[in-house]
């Protein structure tokens, strides 16, 4: 079955979640929680633009997604490192729904900019992923060839959203 081997819950800016391993399906999952509790909420709706990750000129993302990512990444980086070379044979699994799938987005694209070495085993699955970055940061995304699949539920208005930014796109294959 799944191990946990990380978890982590910030509570100044939220951000929460867990990294497993899976040895037969050989899979490390990263995974960020989605929209929960009331500063969720306030950093859904924080739809400024921060220019970021810096490797990628021009590239921005949505100011409060990437804020609760910010707060967790030296953990969660840390730590998805530390079980990757401790499995080098699995794959990377970052998985989140809604404000978590935007922030494991971030997450796949930090991993792939400062571990390139482990780029092909690295794979993103959102569930209800809102518009979360710009074309330059879509293009990146698109130009990793890895699997990256968004689930959007027929209805749901959250993958629209924010639906008065036309410089806000998504990116990977909609299922």
């Amino acid at each position: 079955g799944t191990v946990v081997d990380y978890t982590w819950d910030i509570g100044v800016i939220t951000s929460n979640g867990y990294i497993a391993h899976n040895p037969t399906e050989k899979a490390i999952v990263v995974s960020f929680r989605g929209t929960y509790e009331q500063g969720d909420w306030i950093q859904d709706f924080t739809l400024t633009h921060t220019p970021w990750p810096p490797e990628l000129t021009g590239s921005s993302v949505v100011t409060g997604f990437y804020a609760g990512y910010i707060v967790a990444k030296p953990l969660v980086i840390k730590n998805a490192l530390e079980v990757a070379t401790r499995y080098p044979d699995y794959r990377i699994i970052a998985v989140g729904h809604s404000l978590g799938a935007s922030r494991a987005a971030m997450f796949v694209a930090d991993f792939a900019l400062h571990y390139p070495e482990l780029r092909h085993r690295l794979q993103l699955f959102t569930y209800g992923q809102a518009k979360c970055a710009n074309r330059v940061f879509a293009d990146f995304m698109n130009g990793l060839n890895i699997p990256i699949i968004r689930v959007v539920n027929k209805g749901d208005i959250a993958p629209h959203l924010p639906n008065d930014d036309p410089t806000l796109v998504q990116f990977g294959t909609e299922v």
